[in-house]
């Protein structure tokens, strides 16, 4: 077995846990890991994991969790720039940036930096600055490795045949509302939201497959990463999640990577890269699954998947600006302060009002980023 030091970005979330249960079932060396202000579970990891390094945003939480850091040989790290100071210092083989939404693209840009490759499962760094994420992967010489089942399967259906793709095909579950019409809608609850039919995922991602704007900032992801034009990117509703991903090729060849809906497995295989061992993951069982199924999104129900082609059609910072409203919006809901259909209202309004400007340097991006959510909250306090 190859030795390998891992660092976890986001360690308390879903991907971070389940990126801890991938490494230590590899026998991998988890020397760093990053979490917020989840002190009961960070304190749980650090005693377990007993990483050399720990990132520790709060501030408070840092100092609840000093001597317990102390008591297993940790350097903790907290504030603002810690996940940076830390990679620096870890020096990792291999990165999972797990942190989710838009918090996580400077820590996507420090792990390009400090660790040997990345995995990536913050679509959010490549919806808001793709552009200036691939060109630091390039100049630091670094593979960006993707997470995201759907673009994990991409990934492996591609190989080295970028110039022979004709169009990728993301699949989708629809959500926990496939089907539903739009009066319907208008009385779910943040509970029904929350009820995934295939996987198990946070509550913001979560709600982000029942509106389809996942599945919209999966076309943008997909688009940055691979160089593909958003026409030739489809999507088709998947109810049962296991096809991740097609790849159509120029001959009418198509490629899919079919497994359990289980994301240990992309972690792993990011962990892994080149190589593919054994997983956690159960194999697929074709007789007892008997078919699978293929139909259209729903996009005049759920538009913001068009809404996303449009950002990304328009360029610059607006994909930057819709994602940071969806964001305010999805955190509305889930406080219980909106319905789930101000959702989108609130997104497509600030996402087609907002003044566009280039996406080629940092300070743009988080301006962009912070004036889109000023908007979004100013339209929720009317609803």
């Amino acid at each position: 077995m190859t030795e390998k030091t891992i660092a976890i970005l986001g360690s308390t979330g879903s991907i971070g846990r389940q990126a801890i249960d991938a490494a230590e079932h590899r026998g991998y060396v988890i020397n760093a890991m990053a979490f917020g202000s989840n002190y009961a579970l960070g304190r749980d990891q650090i005693l377990r994991v007993k990483p050399e390094y720990c990132a520790v945003s709060d501030v408070g939480t840092a100092k609840m969790l000093a001597a317990d850091a102390r008591s297993v040989g940790t350097k903790l790290f907290c504030g603002a720039g810690c996940i940076e100071a830390m990679l620096s210092e870890a020096k990792s083989d291999v990165c999972i940036n797990g942190i989710g939404g838009f918090d996580g693209l400077l820590p996507t840009i420090s792990a390009i930096k400090h660790c040997g490759a990345i995995g990536l499962a913050n679509k959010e760094s490549l919806v808001a600055a793709g552009d200036i994420v691939k060109s630091t992967a390039t100049e630091y010489g670094k593979k960006i490795i993707p997470v995201d089942s759907e673009h994990s399967a991409i990934f492996r259906c591609i190989g080295d045949n970028r110039r022979a793709v004709r169009k990728l095909i993301i699949t989708c579950s629809g959500g926990a509302f496939y089907g539903k019409t739009r009066a319907e809608l208008e009385k779910v609850t943040r509970e029904t939201a929350l009820s995934h039919p295939t996987w198990k995922m946070g509550a913001v991602i979560t709600v982000n497959c029942a509106t389809l704007m996942n599945k919209g900032l999966e076309v943008i992801e997909a688009a940055k990463l691979f160089d593909v034009p958003e026409k030739d990117i489809d999507v088709v509703i998947h109810r049962e999640s296991i096809i991740h991903s097609m790849v159509e090729f120029r001959d009418g060849a198509v490629l899919a990577e079919l497994s359990a809906p289980d994301m240990r497995l992309p972690i792993q295989y990011a962990m892994d890269y080149p190589d593919c061992e054994e997983s956690q993951a159960e194999p697929i069982d074709f007789i007892k699954l008997g078919s699978l199924t293929f139909s259209a999104p729903d996009t005049k129900t759920f538009p913001l998947l068009d809404l996303a082609r449009y950002a990304l059609s328009r360029g610059g910072v607006i994909p930057c600006a819709m994602n940071a409203a969806n964001e305010v919006a999805v955190g509305a809901f889930l406080r219980g302060e909106i319905k789930f259909t101000d959702i989108d209202r609130t997104v497509i309004s600030v996402t087609e009002n907002f003044e566009n400007m280039p996406a080629d340097r940092l300070e743009n991006i988080i301006a962009a980023d912070g004036e889109a959510r000023l908007r979004a909250a100013e339209i929720l306090k009317s609803k």
